[in-house]
């Protein structure tokens, strides 16, 4: 029998992940002590309890995060007053207070604000980046010149200089909350004065690490109501968290063993190997980072919050722009929101446009990792969203291609099309480096017969269980499609409203299944690296 708890990760050894046996007592733990507390301590014990979970991993680092929390905090006040100042100095006329906060007090603080968590960011996820991609430039242009006399070359050591800086978990996600709050107030969105509830919008342990994003408008709004135990949403809480845990350790991190051995020597592989390598590891992604948004909204919900929905059946997407408003649905819409609309967004001329989309996606791609592999990724995206763009136009304009449209072969093209593309840019995601990437790409159309991925992915239980997750998700996508379609969600509405006794009894035996699946050594999600 498999371990599902075992913490096996060099890099975050002692880190409480959502499929950890610690965070099997930690969570029962917090939500029973949050229920049995008075309303007036359970946002303190929420507050302690997040610093718990992320100090399990380093505690040196909860001063950096609890540094950004405060600094954002008094920058929120700061601009809120600036702006009312500014307001005040303009005649609060309506006309002329956005010309003046044009050039206001309260967009330096603005500046500021994104200054100190960009830096942040940039300092710990992008130093050592930086770094070794100067040394490169500096050993090309040492090559370029080296026929020249000694003293025109560079001296330079053996390898690039490494600067001993660990990653934090999950700054890049705690930088874009901080950023989205900071412009959101400049913005006019009123800034959170409870420093308590600020506090604990970043902190909150079920999106501490690898999200969802959360909007600080819709997370403080829930604070503010008196908390209240609901049943519905406790069970709905439960079904996610093993939802989410099915998908992880029975599913994920089983593939992820399959495609490791295609990805690690991409040499050997024949072209079965490679395209299953590809395709493993889109459904691997799509299980882990899903996998761990439902057990974070899960746990959220037992303690009576709600978190963003992130994905939404993303590969039945028909072209990419779906896709990407089905898939990691809080990152998208921050960069469509903090970044693509402040470029000019589609306002402007087409050529603009264009350049916003692959502008956008490029960063978007370099977020994910401090990596060449990573910014070419999302610059690819960048691309295929402007192709898209000017297929979909092309469309509108051609009546025969609207005659298409509405026939059924049009949509399942565009969702294969769509799969491929997504498949073909996620082997550049997942590759070693760029260089990597095209091995793979290049052993897809060779002659070579199929090998040891082939054979791992037959050998194993994956066809069985993939098969029947795919058999939930049509009949969960049955079950959510209105009209009727919706009447065969009975028997599953049937179950969730049935007694105590049936679902106790279905949920052991989904842990049992957990169990008896989970590959000898459990990995950790895949989203914590960014």
């Amino acid at each position: 029998m498999g371990q599902i708890f075992p913490l096996v990760s060099s890099d975050i050894i002692g880190t409480m992940l959502f499929n950890s046996f610690t965070y099997l007592v930690f969570l029962p733990l917090v939500v029973a002590l949050h229920w049995l507390l008075p309303e007036r301590f359970r946002h303190g014990l929420l507050l302690i309890a997040s610093y718990v979970f992320y100090m399990n991993w380093m505690p040196s680092y909860c001063a950096l995060i609890l540094a950004l929390t405060v600094g954002n905090y008094f920058f929120g006040l700061a601009i809120d007053g600036a702006k009312k100042n500014d307001y005040v100095a303009a005649g609060g006329s309506p006309q002329t207070q956005a010309a003046s906060l044009r050039s206001s007090a309260a967009k330096r603080w603005l500046i500021a604000a994104s200054v100190f968590n960009l830096g942040a960011l940039c300092v710990f996820k992008y130093a050592n980046f930086l770094v070794s991609s100067v040394w490169q430039t500096l050993v090309v242009g040492r090559d370029l010149v080296s026929g020249l006399p000694p003293a025109a070359t560079i001296a330079l050591p053996a390898q690039s200089p490494v600067l001993n800086i660990i990653l934090p978990l999950g700054i890049s996600f705690f930088s874009f909350e901080f950023i989205h709050y900071t412009v959101d107030v400049y913005r006019g969105s009123p800034p959170v004065r409870n420093f308590l509830h600020f506090a604990l919008f970043p902190a909150f342990f079920p999106s501490q690490i690898a999200g969802p994003i959360k909007r600080f408008q819709d997370f403080t709004a829930q604070l503010a109501h008196k908390s209240h135990f609901d049943a519905a949403m406790f069970k709905d809480g439960c079904a996610l968290i093993f939802l989410g845990l099915f998908k992880k350790t029975v599913l994920s991190d089983n593939l992820g063993q399959v495609v490791a051995i295609g990805f690690a020597n991409p040499l050997a592989m024949g072209a079965a190997d490679a395209w299953l390598a590809a395709i493993g590891f889109s459904v691997q992604l799509y299980l882990d980072f899903s996998g761990y948004t439902d057990i974070g909204r899960g746990s959220a919900m037992l303690l009576g919050y709600r978190l963003p929905i992130n994905f939404n059946f993303p590969y039945l997407a028909a072209n990419l722009r779906d896709f990407w408003h089905r898939w990691h649905i809080s990152l998208s819409t921050w960069l469509r929101d903090y970044l693509f609309i402040p470029l000019g967004g589609s306002r402007v001329s087409s050529w603009k446009v264009k350049r916003n989309l692959i502008i956008t996606m490029t960063l978007g791609g370099l977020w994910h990792g401090a990596a060449w592999h990573y910014l070419i990724w999302g610059l690819f995206h960048g691309i295929g969203l402007m192709l898209t763009k000017d297929w979909m136009e092309a469309v509108d304009k051609a009546p025969w291609l609207q005659r298409m449209k509405p026939q059924a072969w049009w949509h399942c093209s565009g969702v294969v099309v769509t799969f491929l593309f997504v498949c073909f840019t996620f082997v550049i995601f997942r590759a070693d480096s760029f260089g990597k990437a095209l091995q793979i790409f290049a052993r897809m159309f060779c002659a070579a017969p199929s090998g040891a991925v082939v054979e791992a992915f037959c050998i194993s239980t994956l066809p069985v269980t993939l098969s029947v997750y795919s058999m939930f998700l049509a009949l969960e996508k049955l079950c959510t499609t209105p009209g009727l379609l919706h009447t065969l969600s009975a028997p599953v509405r049937f179950f969730w409203n049935g007694s105590l006794t049936a679902r106790a009894t279905v949920y052991a035996a989904l842990a049992l299944i957990i169990l008896g699946f989970a590959p000898e050594h459990a990995t950790p999600f895949i989203y914590f690296q960014f």
